[in-house]
C-alpha cells in the first residue's frame, strides 16, 4: 500500500463528495494507495503544498496554478473537476441582476480578494469600473437580505445554497456565462511527478479512483451529504443544506464533454480561453501549464473510469 496525501481546497464539505466516496467505499484502497484528505482552508496554500512534496496532488484553480508557476514553481493542470467556473453574482430573485449590464449602477458586495476577479469580469463586457460600487463585505448573504447591497460575488454553490436552505429566493448569475471562465478545482502535480513512472502511477490510480467516487455521487447525490455529515461530525454541516449543495454542484462538476470524454476532462479551446482571461489578469503562461496525458491513459477505453 503506498501513502499519499490529496489536498483538498476547502473546508470539509460535499464539495469534495465525490472524493469521500471514494475513500469511503474503499476505491482508493482497492487502486493499492492509502490516501490521507487533507482540508484546505483559508490558512492553506495547496499549491504550496504539493511543491513542497506534502501532497501528490492538490485542489486549485488555473490562475492560481499559473501564478505559482510565476513565483518559481513548475507545476501542471492535469484534470479540472469544475466544467465551468463556480463564481457568480448573487441577488434576490425580486430584484435580479441577469447580465453584465446590469451591474450599471447597482453597489456589489465583494471580498478584497475577489476584486481583481470581478474588475476583469467587467472589463471582458466592457463595463466601466466607475459604473458600479464595490462594498468590502464579509463573505455573507445577510448585506444582500439587509438591502446594503444589489449583489454579492460569490461562489454559485455556496452562498446562494445558505439563502435557499433560509428560503429566501435568490439569482445566481454565472460569470462563465458571460466570459469569465476560469478553470477551477482542477487536479495539479508537480511536473516532474509525471517524469517519475513510479510516482506518476500513484497519480493515475488516485484519479482514477477519485473519478468513479465522482460518477457515484451523481448517480446519488443525496447519500453524498449524508456521507460528508457522517465522516466528519465535527465540521458543523446542515444535512439539508448539504443536500442543496451536493445537488447544486452537478451543474459545474459534469456536461456534454464529460459524458463524451470522462470525468476531469478538459479541451483546447478551454485552454485557449483561459490563456486569453490570463492576458486581461495579467499572467503570464502558456499551453505548457496543462498536460492531459493522465486522462488519456485513465480514459483509453472510454469515458467510464
Amino acid at each position: 500500500m503506498r501513502s499519499v496525501t490529496y489536498q483538498l481546497s476547502w473546508t470539509q464539505s460535499v464539495q469534495f463528495g465525490g472524493t469521500y466516496i471514494a475513500q469511503d467505499e474503499g476505491l482508493f484502497s482497492d487502486a493499492g494507495l492509502d490516501v490521507t484528505l487533507a482540508p484546505g482552508g483559508p490558512d492553506v496554500a495547496g499549491d504550496a503544498t504539493t511543491v513542497s512534496g506534502q501532497s501528490l496532488v492538490n485542489i486549485s484553480t488555473a490562475d492560481g496554478v499559473a501564478r505559482s508557476n510565476e513565483s518559481g514553481a513548475d507545476l501542471v493542470i492535469i484534470g479540472a473537476q469544475y466544467q465551468k467556473a463556480a463564481n457568480t453574482i448573487l441577488s434576490l430573485a425580486d430584484q435580479p441582476i441577469t447580465t453584465p449590464q446590469d451591474l450599471v449602477g447597482k453597489r456589489i458586495g465583494v471580498s478584497g480578494s475577489d476584486t481583481p476577479a470581478l474588475d476583469a469580469f467587467l472589463e471582458i463586457n466592457g463595463i466601466d469600473e466607475s459604473s458600479v460600487e464595490f462594498v468590502p463585505t464579509e463573505y455573507d448573504p445577510a448585506a444582500l437580505v439587509a438591502g446594503q447591497v444589489d449583489g454579492i460575488f460569490c461562489f454559485y454553490n455556496d452562498l446562494p445554497v445558505s439563502l435557499e436552505a433560509e428560503g429566501i429566493a435568490g439569482y445566481s448569475m454565472l460569470l462563465s456565462d458571460f466570459g469569465y471562465d476560469p478553470m477551477s478545482q482542477v487536479y495539479t502535480v508537480l511536473r516532474s511527478s509525471l517524469e517519475d513512472p513510479d510516482t506518476r502511477q500513484e497519480i493515475v490510480d488516485l484519479i482514477r479512483a477519485d473519478a468513479e467516487g465522482w460518477q457515484l455521487y451523481r448517480d446519488d447525490t443525496d447519500a453524498a451529504a449524508e456521507l460528508a455529515v457522517e465522516m466528519y461530525p465535527d465540521a458543523g454541516l446542515d444535512l439539508e443544506t448539504q443536500k442543496i449543495q451536493a445537488r447544486v454542484q452537478l451543474d459545474l462538476m459534469f456536461s456534454d464533454v464529460t459524458d463524451e470524454y470522462g470525468f476531469g476532462w478538459f479541451t483546447d479551446e478551454e485552454i485557449a480561453s483561459n490563456l486569453e482571461l490570463f492576458t486581461v489578469l495579467g499572467i503570464d503562461a502558456d499551453e505548457s501549464l496543462w498536460d492531459r496525458s493522465i486522462l488519456e491513459e485513465i480514459y483509453a477505453d472510454g469515458p467510464v473510469a
